[in-house]
């Protein structure tokens, strides 16, 4: 995601310039990844999520001609500006995080272009991968649908190594649902540029009606290529059609028809769609989410399920009906589940200890933390 402005302008100039400060550790066909002098980065960490970052974009919006360069801002953000400046509150909406960013190159000699990436995400990847790719074809696209694309195309989650796009972001969803935004406000907002100095507020939102406007696209298109969907837009592009799309989009239904993935025959697919539904704070969704996980084998995808909605336990008011059913299905599983990976699963027994009451406030968020690629959107 582009950051709120005043994030963008100090990590820009703290990171961005000064090209020579930039060592490469590990060169690809695709890209190069480089680190600061001095710090450390898991190279093959960065690997297993750049890898299928790139093969996602490249089947969508064709191969890069040149190698990227990719800036792992991972390590060096420990107590410098970068950590400092990760999040900023957002009036109305609450914190935004800055995971990427993307930066053009230019002429400049001092300045390094590319990707920056708080850490090894194939989300956050393949969001600023998308940047790069427009910016390599040198499309001028508006800026709301540049950020919507990239939104719609990093929503979702690594299956076997390859990135499953889902597409409905739950976030800007539930956000927009509260949000009426007048015409005149979605006007203006449509008309925001990037080399405009946007309040934060106003920046995130363009980000927002973006993607709510490419995903009705690409719902009503879902096998057309992303030139296509703005093709579609630009045969009417009245503020009006922008609102149609959107309202389409946060209706209250729209959710739950988007749900009926989790029937898929692809585990794949499925795992996708659990991935960040707590997001939309919703009973419904909830709802649907059981009723999967009463049918689920899939282990990955069975885990996931339990895990978004236990956390949706605390966001939405579920029915007495739920509850029960909550403790059946979704304590059982993490009761059972068991995880591969030795790290998600000492995250795991420390998230079963934080549900007897048994660990710190601190120690149950970095459970959580832990097992981020299962809820975290």
């Amino acid at each position: 995601m582009r950051p709120v402005q005043s994030l963008l302008f100090a990590l820009v100039v703290s990171l961005a310039a000064a090209c020579t400060s930039w060592q490469p550790v590990e060169t690809r066909e695709a890209w190069t990844l480089y680190t600061k002098p001095g710090y450390t980065v898991d190279i093959a960490c960065f690997a297993r999520a750049l890898e299928p970052a790139f093969v996602a974009v490249e089947e969508r919006m064709g191969p890069f001609r040149k190698n990227v360069r990719i800036h792992a801002l991972a390590e060096a953000a420990e107590g410098g500006l970068e950590a400092e400046a990760q999040f900023e509150t957002v009036p109305g909406i609450g914190p935004a995080r800055v995971r990427a960013f993307h930066v053009r190159a230019t002429a400049n000699p001092f300045q390094s272009g590319g990707v920056f990436l708080e850490c090894a995400d194939t989300g956050a990847a393949v969001h600023e991968l998308v940047h790069a790719r427009v910016a390599e074809e040198g499309v001028k696209l508006p800026l709301w649908f540049e950020e919507g694309l990239a939104q719609f195309y990093g929503d979702g989650a690594v299956y076997e190594d390859r990135w499953y796009v889902d597409g409905l972001c739950c976030w800007p969803l539930r956000e927009l649902r509260e949000e009426r935004l007048s015409d005149t406000d979605l006007e203006r907002l449509l008309a925001v540029r990037g080399s405009d100095s946007a309040p934060s507020r106003d920046n995130l939102l363009v980000h927002f009606i973006g993607w709510a406007i490419v995903f009705d696209l690409a719902r009503e298109a879902p096998n057309a290529a992303w030139h296509q969907w703005y093709d579609a837009w630009r045969a009417d592009d009245s503020t009006a059609a922008a609102r149609a799309r959107i309202e389409r989009t946060i209706a209250d239904r729209s959710h739950v028809d988007w749900l009926k993935r989790l029937d898929d025959e692809d585990p794949g697919v499925r795992f996708a769609t659990a991935k960040g539904t707590w997001k939309l704070r919703s009973a419904s969704a909830a709802e649907r989410l059981l009723a999967r996980l009463d049918d689920e084998e899939e282990p990955t995808v069975r885990f996931a399920l339990a895990l978004n909605v236990l956390i949706t336990g605390g966001e939405a008011r579920l029915s007495g009906r739920q509850w029960g059913r909550f403790g059946r299905l979704v304590f059982s599983t993490l009761r059972s589940a068991n995880l591969a990976d030795p790290a998600e699963a000492q995250s795991l027994e420390l998230v079963r200890r934080a549900l007897r009451g048994r660990t710190s406030k601190a120690e149950s968020d970095r459970a959580f933390d832990g097992l981020a690629r299962y809820w975290d959107e």
